[in-house]
């Protein structure tokens, strides 16, 4: 008993199969990824983390690393400065930073004091040794999104809401080394 398939067949096979291929390819390629595992621990995120890993940092990812890990540093501040009716962001952020470098540190077997402080202008901020400043600069305060270093002061940008989150996303990833 012989089988016999035809040319036209086997092309409509064969083209099938690479159609399912490159589907395939694209879904997991372009599907939004919002969790991560550190350490086991899975983490979750509010936005896409795959567009969060395009967000810019200056002056470069490693110096930021380095600054979440630097043993002298024993508190971490959050600051804002309050603008009415606009708080909720500063909040969701704040939550989203506090939470999860918390766990990252308590992960490590590290312990760091968070705190939130409001201020009427950023110029007024200094850097300490012993603290890392993260200032939270509202969508309604720049025109840009990136992540800056500036001694031991962080600076967080995001020209719209959801730019804002994924500037707060790639902070707290670069500061997991991921």
């Amino acid at each position: 008993m012989r089988l016999r398939i035809s040319t036209k067949k086997l092309l409509y096979v064969l083209l099938a199969f690479f159609m399912i291929l490159v589907s395939l390819y694209l879904y997991f390629h372009f599907r939004p990824v919002d969790t991560i595992y550190y350490k086991g621990r899975k983490f979750v995120f509010r936005d896409n983390i795959k567009m969060a890993k395009g967000v810019p940092v200056y002056p470069d990812e490693k110096s930021l690393h380095e600054l979440f890990w630097d043993p002298n540093i024993t508190g971490i501040t959050i600051i804002f400065k309050p603008l009415e009716k606009e708080m909720g962001y500063y909040a969701v952020e704040s939550f989203e930073l506090t939470y999860k470098l918390s766990l990252m540190y308590m992960m490590n077997g590290m312990n760091k004091k968070f705190s939130s402080l409001p201020v009427n202008s950023y110029e007024n901020v200094t850097s300490s040794e012993r603290t890392l400043k993260i200032i939270l600069v509202h969508p309604r305060l720049t025109n840009v999104t990136l992540v800056e270093r500036r001694g031991n002061i962080v600076y967080i940008h995001g020209k719209n809401p959801r730019d804002f989150d994924l500037a707060t996303i790639k902070t707290v990833l670069v500061a997991m080394g991921i």
